[in-house]
């Protein structure tokens, strides 16, 4: 059903062709008589284009605005424990890492600690990135992900260490999503950086500073495959050059990192 009706002519029309010059009304001549309504004079006076959509309502719940949450410190600890082990267990080949620990408790366990540092660098990393987008985000741990990180720990080949990952709620655009992204392999980069730095002292040289440097570039340049759930997917998606440049630095320190 058309919802105007011409006073003039009496027909019907739709929301475009209700004024009378507009739909060649045969009793055109008989506007000239008469000012337009109200109503119609503002409609008159305000250009379309000028009109603005209404705001966009989104059908979800606003989340806590809190830095973090028990729930949230409860995964993290278990996250970082079970990452701190797969830590110790780099120390040897086989079960040999179990007599290096008893012979060389602090070193091993400060290696470990710098390897679960930079894994949960990355994490936080994320976090704070989408809490400064006004966005919703806590670490949670993955059954999947916890399982093979703790087969890992017996593991003599195969190191997985992802026992969960950032989990982030809200509206937001694919520029937010891609810096949300960036910001873990960002992290590493400059971690490896510094810790390159570091190692080069020939106070602070150590094969822990050493290898964190590698893990911390290696644990970003994996990340970065634009692929699957990994960060350069998001990246990628968001801006290409980007995602290209963050990759290509990754590569060469690691390059560097492995023959100089």
């Amino acid at each position: 059903m058309l919802p105007f009706k011409c006073p003039f002519c009496g027909q019907y029309f739709c929301e475009d062709h209700r004024l009378p010059e507009n739909h060649n009304c045969p009793e055109l001549w008989r506007v000239r008589t008469r000012s337009p309504p109200s109503v119609e004079r503002e409609r008159i006076s305000v250009p379309r284009r000028e009109v603005k959509e209404p705001s966009i309502m989104y059908p979800f719940k606003a989340m806590r605005k809190e830095w973090t949450s028990i729930t949230e410190i409860y995964h993290l600890t278990i996250g970082a424990a079970v990452v701190m082990a797969v830590g110790l267990s780099l120390m040897g080949p086989g079960f040999s890492w179990v007599a290096y620990i008893i012979q060389n408790p602090l070193a091993a366990f400060s290696s470990a600690l710098l390897f679960m540092t930079l894994f949960i660098s990355h994490e936080l990393a994320h976090k704070i990135s989408a809490k400064h987008f006004g966005l919703w985000a806590e670490f949670r741990l993955n059954v999947i992900g916890v399982s093979l990180t703790t087969l890992s720990i017996f593991s003599p080949l195969i190191k997985v260490v992802s026992p969960g990952t950032v989990v982030v709620s809200g509206v937001a655009s694919k520029e937010v999503i891609g810096k949300t992204a960036l910001a873990g392999p960002l992290t590493n980069i400059v971690l490896a950086f510094l810790l390159y730095s570091t190692s080069l002292h020939p106070l602070c040289s150590s094969t822990s500073v050493t290898s964190g440097a590698l893990l911390s570039i290696w644990i970003a340049l994996l990340n970065l495959i634009p692929a699957g759930m990994f960060d350069g997917a998001k990246i990628f998606w968001w801006n290409k050059t980007v995602w290209a440049a963050s990759f290509c630095i990754s590569l060469i320190l690691l390059m560097l990192f492995l023959f100089f």
